[in-house]
């Protein structure tokens, strides 16, 4: 029985991330038919639970959802009678799935015929980034790629001048060779760094993602981390370098290229030291790398020597007492060429005054014993660099470089199948290295040929699961019929399989093979297996055409429809058939002069069925060969006449279930299934009789080859679109081979796979944790049989039990070894078990202890727990294999990123990692095999998947946890990489990287087929394009999985290419945490004009609060309102009437006006509680919404509200104190005086009714006066000039802003009550205020959930957003119910972060 995390663990696996309430399964058995399921007085996720269980009988990574039930029994009664019975804390039911009835039984629940269908798993976030680790010279002979050159300078950079955000500026590129492309993308792999980028040049040049272009100076720039020259002649990149001295920050770098042969001047170099020289390929260049020379280092370093033979590691506390003095420390080791001193540092350089460490490692016997004072060592030491490796004659450090595939197109001797990566993406199709070995193959194949099944298959139509239940059968399934060369017997052959067609090789013949006529070329008899066999196993097995007179055969232009007319012809029956377009038409017109051209109706619509009835007098026809589906097919069905038989070779509906009225049976009709591929397992008799029948045909040459479509090997997307496309005639097939008897294919570019052999054992140390029983099922799937899984705690949960089991059923032997692996001795039992079970092929280190915290509290006991199943199990693994393990093809270790990027917390584990790969290192020069991989966060399994739960997309130092089925995908990358340390990891989007949008267009263009958008109509549909139903699948599930857009069938239909753009902007402007934060400049509203949007509505001013008209439905009219409150001229206005007729819920205002005369802030939120408290209820939450200065009043109301009982949820619009006062005190300075406050007042209000007045002259007018009264009666005159405003309602407003502005100023941030209420804070776009919180410090002002929302517009112009109200109506806590009703169920809260 599987325990309910390990459960859902295994679901999440499959595509399937259940949580709160719908984790309602306490265990189920590992068959799937079997389980106990949680009660929770909620009948949905009961039932949703029930229907789980049965997941786990289906060995599947595919996503399968449940559309559709038979039949579903509620016996309430009987089901709360056996709930009554049970333990109220534990109310728990038995599940019972039986087979035999296709039924499934909890409790009083019964549930009839469940229908599941494929659904495409979306894509995990973020690609992941590989590299390879390697050390680097740093004045190297090794050509780079200039993208890798760019690498290598941002990680010295950052390496040695630690910063969360770099500066790049280029100046002088030339339009062609600029390359501050390739060092943003540098930048963009590396976790948390972020850049801003600045390109200076005269040239037009187009826009850049991410980079500001500009013709100024360099001199005008300031604080540049590394400034980037190109386009210059010699003599000028000189002179810009000693010019760019002063822009640099201290030690900042300069990158520019330079000719082979010539050195740096000796000018440049007072200036600039040359830190390393990089040969760029297909050049004659160097990238150089210069510094800045700063101040030289006066302290004298501490020396720390790590030695790998320290086995009591007495270096922890000499390097802990040095670190404490905050001197230089010199971590160093001499010719310890397994030491894991390198990824030490790399974590400690991570720590509090880690910047302080350096790595000096000398791993070359010719180096001279280590001494500072030595010139050898003091001049390296000088360059102030953080690592400094000797090897090979030459100092250097590791670095990560970008690991490229080989996908150049080359011949192949091996086997290789065609097949798409990611189901339902025809994009992703390409051919893999295959699992047979090429000289125990007794096919070879020439030519492939493609059936519609393929083309299912491939688009995710048809599901994989149809090959049977295993997994095992589930690879390789592309292509069911070839021509080729039997390799045993010479002779040239024809045949069908069950899979794999589209290959080079087919390890074994079947039973449907035939030798090629010899006037048939082989390109020829590619076309006739599978149409001829489908063909003659419906006409004369399933039925027999002999006996009847008319036939009508859909598609009759396509490979089966050609081959069953000329069979029809050929018995003499009356032919009927569809076809497309009118050049198809008029072919089969040409080819079969018998046909009648009234007898050849539309394929794409149902009015074929008009003509049958028209052409046969509504007598029908006796037969129908149909391929069409849904509709199609019901009006085929209707086109039989009396005891017709109809011949279903289609799956569509059959896979998914589809339904036919039984009224058409009342004509005696017949439905034949005709599964042709069931023939391949077959009895003999039924084979060798469709063979003679075939044979004789061929013979008489009624059967004939086929038109055909050849497409070369590399071509192979270009094939299955082209028979998408629905415009071929005949068949399609793809040449492999130049020549059929050349050992080699056509050149094609193909993925690499790892494979395993049969008879060899595999060993992997942590193979019970989850990491390691993911890669043991890989393993499994690959062609391992025998596996040897080491735990010193052995198995412990059921699961492991499960997997094993599972493993078992693919003919695996799995055998669980406890001896401890962190001895020689307990190695060397390891390894003589796996060696009992046959060759040891791989070992596979897994294991791993974690003992993390910051190196000083760091301890002895701590560094060997983590090194014991890391480091010292390795060292013995690799002694031992080198003497027990002849046959050893892999010896993997799993590192991590913490070792090559460092991670503070965890200087024991990547010192660990590093020793190992410091062993792998030298397998490899020593001619071993080895391979160490560093991976980042790996979710859905494993240790930071455990302490993440159920926060699989939370980022963690830059990264994003990779899904595990990522990991296993990019193994193979990984495995066939040459270098010995390879890496991966997913960095988390920075807000400055590309969306990726843009290429909706793109991927929609490339499944239509469209080369050049400027070739079609923007307003044309798709449908009139000639978008099919497979390709309306495609472009569907492409949207969705790596668009999140989602569409339906209509919009589909109806979707042109600016339809889609629409959506695309619409989808971005949705995205509020993409709408970036712009600050007001000079030209935007500043100060006092920010927060007087207007002086409100006089005329109901003397009411406190002022009923809205909303748009809420009859049915909420009565409900609670919700509390709007304005913002500093404390009155209703046109922008609160606009928003309140689009909320969902009744609203009020509570104007503030009567409350002018009011000096504290307190009195006035005293005067709004005794108003509001009479039409509030209890029972009911309050929803506060305000404006600005109505913040204030707002998060007082709210603690006099909950003191009293009351419970709710404020909404701030753009306001908060910390804002506010911070604001206020920004454009009124720290000590304003009453005066100033008035003349900013009264200039305010004036320029607002009066807009054409001048800021300036207006302030200037004030300031002159002096005495208040006078400043009031000139103030008067303005306002007798218009007649919007009364004087005395203009004299109020005037006292009422300067009261609440003063309160504003004043408020007491440190006094502030924490209230217990959710408050989301919606924020304009355009910031008025640059050094405060994102959030305006509201997390210090409630213990409840903290929600932000951008929207666009501006602290005044927000008002006005549409998207406001429906802001307010998604956060109103009367509509959640209604709105959230999920959340509801899964126990969430209302209100989350978002």
């Amino acid at each position: 029985m599987i325990a309910k995390k390990d459960f859902y663990k295994e679901l999440k696996l499959r595509g399937y991330h259940y949580n709160g309430a719908f984790q309602a399964v306490n265990l189920a058995r590992s068959d799937g038919l079997f389980g106990r399921v949680q009660w929770n007085y909620n009948w949905v996720t009961f039932m949703d639970a029930m229907l789980q269980i049965q997941i786990l009988g289906t060995d599947s990574r595919n996503l399968l959802l449940p559309t559709k039930i038979r039949k579903l029994k509620i016996n309430g009664v009987h089901h709360f009678d056996l709930m009554t019975k049970m333990d109220p804390e534990n109310r728990v039911f038995d599940v019972y799935v039986d087979p035999m009835y296709d039924r499934i039984i909890a409790g009083g629940i019964e549930i009839f015929g469940l229908h599941a269908s494929l659904v495409q798993r979306r894509r995990p976030p973020g690609i992941p980034v590989l590299e390879e680790y390697v050390f680097l010279p740093f004045f190297s002979s090794s050509i780079l790629s200039l993208k890798n050159a760019a690498r290598v300078c941002v990680q010295i950079a950052i390496e040695n001048n630690p910063t969360l955000k770099l500066k790049l500026v280029e100046v002088g590129a030339d339009g062609k060779n600029h390359m501050l492309t390739e060092f943003i993308e540098a930048i963009q792999d590396l976790p948390v760094i972020t850049g801003d980028y600045i390109l200076l040049t005269s040239q037009n040049l187009e826009d850049l993602p991410g980079v500001h272009i500009e013709n100024g100076s360099l001199s005008t720039q300031t604080n540049c981390h590394i400034i980037i020259i190109g386009g210059y002649e010699e003599d000028e990149v000189h002179e810009k370098i000693t010019s760019a001295y002063n822009v640099l920050v201290d030690n900042g770098y300069i990158v520019f290229r330079q000719k082979c042969a010539k050195n740096v001047s000796c000018k440049i170099a007072e200036k600039f030291r040359t830190i390393s020289k990089i040969p760029i390929n297909n050049t004659e260049e160097n990238l150089v790398l210069l510094q800045k020379i700063s101040k030289k280092l006066t302290v004298p370093p501490v020396l720390v020597k790590v030695s790998q033979h320290d086995k009591t590691f007495e270096w922890i506390l000499e390097l802990q007492s040095a670190i404490i003095t905050k001197a230089p420390v010199v971590v160093y080791s001499f010719n310890k060429k397994l030491n894991g001193q390198i990824g030490l540092v790399n974590c400690l350089r991570k720590e509090p005054d880690g910047n302080l460490i350096r790595c000096f490692f000398i791993d070359d016997d010719s180096a001279p014993d280590f001494d500072l004072s030595h010139p050898f060592y003091s001049t390296q030491y000088s360059l102030g660099l953080a690592f400094n490796i000797y090897r090979n004659g030459s100092w250097g450090s590791y670095r990560h470089l970008q690991l490229l595939k080989n996908d150049q197109p080359s011949k192949r001797l091996d086997h290789i199948y065609g097949n798409v990566i990611q189901r339902g993406d025809l994009s992703s199709l390409q051919w893999l290295k295959g699992p047979f070995n090429s000289q125990n193959c007794h096919i070879k194949i020439a030519f492939s040929s493609l059936n519609f099944r393929d083309v299912m298959l491939a688009t995710g139509r048809l599901a994989v699961e149809l090959y049977g239940s295993s997994r095992i059968d589930q690879n390789c399934v592309l292509g069911f019929e070839y021509s080729g060369i039997n390799m045993l017997t010479g002779r040239r052959i024809m045949s069908m399989v069950v899979k794999g067609g589209v290959a080079s090789y087919v390890e074994k013949p079947s039973k449907l093979i035939w030798d090629i006529p010899d006037d048939w070329s082989l390109e020829e008899a590619a076309t006739v297996p599978v149409v001829y066999i489908t063909v003659y196993y419906a006409f004369f097995m399933a039925t027999d055409i002999r006996k009847g007179k008319s036939i009508l055969i859909h598609a009759g232009t396509g490979g089966i429809g050609l081959a069953a007319i000329r069979v029809a012809l050929a018995y003499n029956l009356e032919v009927f058939t569809t076809c497309s377009t009118a050049n198809k038409k008029e072919f089969l017109l040409k080819t079969f002069p018998k046909l009648k051209e009234s007898h050849i109706g539309n394929s794409r619509n149902t009015s074929f069925e008009l003509m049958v009835h028209r052409e046969t007098n509504g007598k029908g026809v006796d037969f129908v060969l149909n391929s069409l589906s849904e509709e199609k097919l019901l009006a085929s069905l209707r086109c039989l006449g009396k005891s017709g038989h109809f011949l279903e070779i289609g799956k569509y509906d059959m896979a998914n279930d589809n339904k036919i009225g039984l009224g058409c049976f009342l004509k005696e009709i017949t439905f034949h299934a005709v599964l042709a591929d069931s023939l391949l397992v077959a009895p003999d008799e039924d084979i060798w009789h469709l063979k003679s029948l075939i044979d004789m045909d061929i013979s008489n040459g009624i059967i004939q080859p086929l038109p055909v479509k050849v497409f070369l090997a590399h071509e192979i997307e270009q094939a299955f679109r082209h028979l998408i496309g629905g415009k071929h005639i005949g068949k399609v097939v793809i040449q492999v081979r130049e020549q059929p008897h050349d050992p080699s294919t056509l050149p094609v570019r193909v993925l690499n796979q790892v494979y395993f052999k049969h008879n060899h054992t595999y060993v992997i140390p942590g193979g019970l944790g989850g990491f390691g029983m993911e890669l043991a099922d890989w393993m499994a799937i690959r062609g391992a049989r025998k596996l040897l899984l080491s735990s010193s705690r052995g198995i412990t949960k059921d699961y492991q039990l499960y997997r094993i089991a599972l493993w078992k059923t693919y003919g695996c032997e799995v055998a669980i070894s406890t001896a401890d692996i962190t001895s020689k001795k307990g190695c060397a039992q390891l390894l003589s078990e796996a060696n009992g079970m046959g060759p040891v092929g791989g070992i596979f280190n897994l294991a791993v202890v974690l003992k993390d915290c910051i190196f000083s509290n760091q301890n002895v006991n701590q560094f060997l727990e983590c090194f014991a199943p890391k480091a010292i199990a390795t060292t013995y693994l690799d002694d031992l294999s080198r003497i027990y393990c002849p046959e050893l093809e892999h010896f993997v270790v799993f590192s991590s990123v913490s070792c090559g990027r460092g991670n503070a917390g965890q200087s024991n584990y990547g010192m660990a990692n590093s020793v190992m790969e410091r062993i792998i290192e030298h397998r490899n020069r020593e001619g071993f095999p080895g391979k160490a991989i560093q991976w980042g966060a790996i979710g859905e399994v494993g240790l930071v998947a455990d302490m993440a739960e159920d926060k699989i997309d939370m980022e963690i130092g830059g990264t994003l946890q990779q899904r595990i089925s990522s990991c296993i995908q990019e193994l193979d990358h990984l495995l066939c990489a040459d270098a010995s340390i390879v890496s991966s990891m997913v960095v988390a989007e920075k807000r400055t990287m590309r969306s990726g949008q843009g290429n909706v267009i793109d991927a929609v263009m490339n499944i239509m087929g469209i080369r050049d958008l400027k070739s079609v109509s923007l307003s044309t549909t798709l449908s009139e394009m000639g978008m099919d139903s497979l390709m309306a699948v495609e472009i569907k599930q492409t949207l969705e999985r790596d668009f999140e857009l989602i569409l339906t069938p209509q919009d589909l239909r109806h979707l042109t290419f600016q339809k889609l753009q629409e959506f695309i902007d619409a989808k971005e402007k949705e995205n509020t945490d993409g709408i970036q934060i712009i600050f007001a400049s000079d030209n935007k509203l500043l100060g006092m004009e920010l927060l007087i949007r207007n002086l409100g509505d006089e005329a109901n001013c003397d009411q406190i609060i002022i009923p809205l008209q909303t748009s809420a439905a009859p049915s909420k009219q009565n409900l609670q309102p919700n509390i709007i409150i304005p913002g500093l001229e404390g009155t209703a206005g046109r922008a609160w009437y606009q928003l309140g007729s689009k909320l969902q819920s009744p609203a009020i205002v509570l104007q503030l006006h009567q409350f002018a005369h009011l000096e504290n802030l307190k009195d006035v939120a005293q005067q709004s509680f005794d108003q509001i408290k009479l039409i509030l209820k209890q029972t009911e939450p309050f929803y506060i919404i305000a404006y600005s200065y109505g913040t204030f009043v707002a998060l007082l109301l709210a603690e006099m509200l909950e003191n009293s009982g009351f419970r709710g949820h404020l909404m701030l619009l753009d306001g908060a104190p910390h804002f506010l006062k911070r604001l206020t005190n920004l454009h009124l300075g720290e000590q304003f005086s009453d005066n100033d406050l008035y003349d900013l007042l009264f200039s305010s209000i004036v320029n607002h009714i009066f807009p054409e007045a001048s800021k300036e002259s207006m302030s200037t007018v004030f300031h002159q006066v002096d005495c208040l009264s006078d400043k009031m009666s000139l103030f008067m005159n303005y306002v007798e000039k218009q007649n919007m405003y009364s004087k005395k309602y203009s004299s109020t407003m005037v006292k009422a802003m300067f009261n609440r502005v003063k309160m504003a100023a004043s408020f007491d941030l440190d006094g502030i009550i924490k209230i217990k209420s959710p408050i989301t804070l919606v924020r304009p776009a355009e910031a008025s205020l640059q050094d405060i919180d994102e959030d305006y410090c509201i997390s210090l002002l409630t213990s409840g959930v903290v929600t932000l929302k951008v929207i666009e517009g501006n602290h005044t112009t927000m008002l006005d957003n549409p998207s406001l109200s429906q802001i307010i109506d998604d956060f109103d806590p009367v509509l959640l119910e209604d709105k959230h009703f999920e959340e509801y169920i899964r126990n969430d809260k209302p209100v989350s972060v978002v």
